[in-house]
C-alpha cells in the first residue's frame, strides 16, 4: 500500500485530481484509495511484487482477459474510502474511471491496472522485472495486452517491452496515453523477472 500510494504521489493526473500542492497530503489520499483496491486486485487480479530482502519495493497489478473492471471494494470499504479521501476526492476519481473506460478495448486482452516502484528504488530495473514477469504470463496466454499512463517518460518504458500509443485522452487537462501490445506466440520477458514474485493469495 505504501509503495504505491508514494509511487504515484507526483504523478501528473493524481495531481489534477486531488487539488493538493502538498505531496504529504496526496500520498495520504493514495493511502486510502490503495486500502482499498488491493485486497480486491489480489482476490480477483494478478499481483505480483518486487523486494529487496525483506522491503517491499515495487508492486503490478493486472486483471485477466475478461477481468476488467475488477470488482468494487466492499460497501463498507468505499464508504471509508470517502471518508478518508473526500467526497469531492472520491467522485472526481470516479470520473477518471468513466472516462477512461469508454477508451478500453472491447476485444480480449490483459490489462495493466498499476504498476509502481518505491521513488527511492527507482531506476534499478525493478520495473522492467516486474513488467517482464507479467508480460510472460500474459504471452503465455497469447493474449494482447493493455495500459495507460499519465506519464510522457513513461512511454519508451512500455514501448521497449512492445506497447505502441493507439490515442490518447485528456483528464482533468492532464493528458493520459493508451497504449496496445499486440498478441504474440511465445512467451519474452521472463530473464528480466528474477526479482519479481507472485503475490501469494
Amino acid at each position: 500500500m505504501d509503495v504505491l500510494a508514494r509511487a504515484f504521489r507526483d504523478n501528473p493526473l493524481n495531481t489534477a485530481v486531488l487539488e493538493s500542492h502538498s505531496p504529504s497530503a496526496r500520498q495520504r489520499c493514495n493511502a486510502h484509495g490503495m486500502r482499498a483496491f488491493l485486497p480486491v486486485a489480489r482476490a480477483h487480479g494478478y499481483t505480483l511484487t518486487a523486494r529487496l530482502g525483506e522491503r517491499l519495493t515495487g508492486v503490478l497489478v493486472a486483471a485477466p482477459p475478461s477481468g476488467y473492471p475488477l470488482p468494487p471494494p466492499r460497501a463498507i470499504t468505499r464508504l471509508r474510502t470517502i471518508l478518508g479521501q473526500g467526497l469531492r476526492a472520491a467522485r472526481r476519481w470516479g470520473h477518471v474511471f468513466e472516462t477512461l473506460k469508454e477508451y478500453h478495448p472491447s476485444d480480449p486482452h490483459w490489462y495493466l491496472a498499476t504498476l509502481g516502484v518505491a521513488p527511492d528504488h527507482q531506476g534499478r530495473g525493478i520495473g522492467t522485472a516486474l513488467l517482464g514477469r507479467w508480460l510472460a504470463r500474459v504471452d503465455a496466454d497469447r493474449s494482447a495486452s493493455y495500459l495507460e499512463t499519465d506519464r510522457s517518460e513513461n512511454l519508451p518504458f512500455y514501448e521497449r517491452a512492445g506497447f505502441a500509443v493507439v490515442t490518447d485522452a485528456r483528464v482533468f487537462g492532464t493528458p493520459v496515453w493508451l497504449m496496445q501490445r499486440r498478441a504474440r506466440a511465445h512467451p519474452s520477458g521472463a530473464g528480466d523477472a528474477r526479482r519479481a514474485s507472485r503475490e501469494p493469495d
